[in-house]
């Protein structure tokens, strides 16, 4: 839709001045509105109905039409060009060329008046127009008014100070695209707090949920082996435990002689430590975690260490699994040479101790609360009009919801840079409200160099877009199959060898309710959001295709390389 937008002549207008603006709605279902729209233009030189100079705001409000749904209306932006006058037609002069004046946001009857500026980015000591820089400091007060710090737990992160989807508001909300699983097939499960009767029965479920996840089915194949086991330190959704270590742990129950027969031949466990083979897991973090209580019954976790070799297939094999920190005869170290259940049952637990770490730790912790700070931060410090909220905003946007609901459901108890005073003051709420003022973080409390902005921007982004990526989008590829990723176990871990079977396995493992309230909460989280930030002006949208570009160049090395593998990377 457009409108002919004309500016009053007065005595101090030599000439009437007319303007054409063209207002662009979403092309979307339910994005348009039955209000009236009002538009007020504000120049440079005066807001009145005299002439304006160059125009420098757009302000819109929303009017709810009487007898008609009060809708929410999704603008894209504004398009507002001057019209020739009779002097300026007289001489030949055409039409200017029109100014775009961004929006990409829903607009509600409740928000009053919203002022639009062009889409050029500055800093705030590179303002030139009063009216700009008072429409910058008002930004900023009204969303520190509403968007403001409270702390969820002693000891860790700040969030931000709301407790429902309402509170946030549409545009700082988003869409999820449709589940990955068929929730039709999970009818009738969630309701059975008991055991699955056996694996047939989960083999069942899972065929009608997974069957055309290749990758899941590829799991559910080969989750027993050792192989698979160790693969999944380096390439599953949790690739942040593993450590290559030139020392035993202290505390690790084992010697030389009982590992050589899974080592190479003619070789030694020191011989091997110090060629750099051994690798280790250490769950060291969720030692004297209490465990919930689900379905009426008590759960527990481990804390196990587990030693992994290299061997000279390069394949990464565990080859000691010891299920709690403290050695001891009650808590014996699980060996490949051990009877079969025991050996998995081992392996399980250390995957259900591995789903701990990557939610809270991996996941969680550093890029959902790592990105909440700095949204927060961004959205109080940094204008829209500044480079760095353009730059981060498509990447961390989408934490603050993600995470209030979190917090209410999975987490519920039941030179340049001295100038840029708001660069500084929005690494001030960083350092302050997500790394709590620690000195030994390593998160800087100012900027004073281009590298060291540099350096921090990259982290942020990379936490927020290819780190979550690695952690969060392959869940379901991975945990689908759920003994492959148990998320907690209804037995103590096992203090002797020899008295498993299969079957008890089975009784250990999640009841049929939680692994389907698990399932479909895992296939929420890996679907992207359906309604993503894009950049508006044009130099960084030329910058982010270049960068595209490199990437489709990697993207296309990985895709010729998968070629050759069994499961593709």
């Amino acid at each position: 839709m457009w409108f002919c937008v004309c500016v009053c002549p007065s005595v101090m207008a030599s000439a009437m001045e007319e303007f054409q603006v063209t207002v662009h709605t979403l092309p979307a279902p339910t994005s348009g509105t039955y209000s009236i729209l009002w538009l007020t233009l504000i120049g440079s030189e005066v807001w009145s109905e005299v002439a304006l100079g160059r125009v420098v705001l757009v302000r819109l409000r929303l009017e709810a039409r009487m007898g008609f749904p009060d809708l929410d209306w999704h603008c894209r932006g504004v398009e507002v060009r001057r019209l020739c006058d009779r002097q300026e037609e007289e001489a030949g002069l055409h039409h200017q060329g029109a100014e775009h004046f961004p929006c990409s946001r829903w607009l509600r009857s409740v928000d009053g008046d919203v002022e639009l500026r062009n889409g050029d980015l500055c800093l705030f000591n590179s303002e030139t127009v009063q009216t700009l820089k008072d429409h910058r400091l008002k930004e900023l007060h009204t969303k520190q008014q509403h968007i403001r710090w409270r702390t969820f737990a002693e000891g860790v992160p700040h969030c931000v100070d709301m407790t429902s989807l309402k509170e946030l508001g549409p545009n700082l909300s988003y869409t999820r695209q449709s589940p990955g699983i068929n929730l039709q097939y999970l009818r009738g499960f969630p309701e059975r707090a008991e055991s699955w009767s056996s694996f047939t029965e989960l083999e069942t479920m899972f065929s009608h949920n997974g069957s055309q996840n290749t990758v899941a089915k590829y799991v559910q194949a080969h989750w027993s082996e050792d192989w698979f086991f160790g693969y999944q330190c380096l390439n599953g959704c949790n690739p942040l435990m593993v450590r290559q270590t030139r020392l035993l742990p202290p505390n690790l129950s084992i010697n030389s002689d009982i590992l050589c027969p899974f080592l190479p031949d003619g070789s030694s466990l020191d011989q091997e430590l110090e060629r750099g083979s051994i690798f280790l897991l250490d769950y060291e973090m969720l030692e004297g975690v209490p465990a919930n209580v689900i379905n009426g019954k008590q759960q527990y976790l481990a804390a196990p260490l587990v030693l992994l070799h290299l061997n000279q297939q390069g394949e990464l094999k565990p080859i000691a699994i010891q299920l709690q920190q403290a050695p001891g005869p009650q808590n014996p170290v699980f060996l490949p040479s051990d009877p079969g259940p025991d050996w998995l049952l081992a392996k399980t637990w250390v995957r259900c101790s591995d789903f701990q770490c990557h939610q809270l730790s991996s996941h969680f912790l550093r890029t959902h609360l790592l990105g909440e700070v700095c949204c927060t931060a961004t959205l109080r410090q940094l204008p829209e009009v500044h480079p760095l909220h353009q730059l981060l905003m498509p990447h961390i946007k989408t934490t603050l919801q993600i995470n209030i609901q979190a917090r209410g459901s999975l987490l519920a108890a039941n030179g340049v840079f001295d100038k840029d005073s708001e660069l500084q003051s929005w690494i001030t709420e960083i350092y302050t409200h997500g790394f709590l003022q620690l000195p030994h973080s390593g998160c800087p409390q100012s900027f004073q160099t281009k590298p060291e902005l540099c350096q921090f921007v990259t982290m942020v982004i990379y936490c927020c877009s290819a780190l979550h990526a690695a952690v969060n989008f392959s869940q379901v590829d991975f945990d689908l199959w759920m003994p492959n990723c148990p998320a907690y176990m209804t037995h103590p871990p096992p203090q002797t060898k020899g008295m498993l079977t299969e079957e008890d396995i089975l009784s250990i493992l999640p009841d049929v309710n939680s692994t389907c309230s698990l399932l479909i909460t895992l296939s929420l989280l890996s679907q992207p959001a359906a309604d993503y930030a894009v950049f508006s002006s044009g130099a960084p949208r030329r910058l982010v295709e270049k960068v595209q570009a490199e990437l489709r160049a990697i993207s296309d090395d990985i895709t010729d390389r998968n070629k050759k593998l069994e499961l593709p990377y």
